[in-house]
């Protein structure tokens, strides 16, 4: 954790593991620093966890991608739009 002034720097600290910690640049710095919509800051952050069960991880990435899809483009997982049914 690095200190700014005589404050802690909460953006170097993680709760819960270190799945982030061998990383150039966290998740959250890449999410904030390219304006990116819930969905799609989800999907960020399960793809670069570096955890065990890699597999979970993609399945939950797939999930926000999928939930992307049909709140923003109203399209399915398979990218068709609602009205093209």
């Amino acid at each position: 954790v690095r200190l700014v002034g005589s404050e802690m720097c909460i953006r170097d600290s993680q709760v819960g593991g270190d799945h982030y910690k061998s990383l150039e640049i966290t998740p959250t710095q890449y999410i904030y620093a390219n304006k990116l919509s819930w969905n799609l800051g989800n999907c960020i952050k399960y793809v670069t966890r570096n955890k065990e069960d890699k597999v979970e991880d993609l399945l939950k990435a797939k999930h926000y991608i999928d939930l992307e899809l049909e709140m923003i483009y109203g399209c399915n997982p398979e990218g068709i739009r609602e009205e093209n049914k």
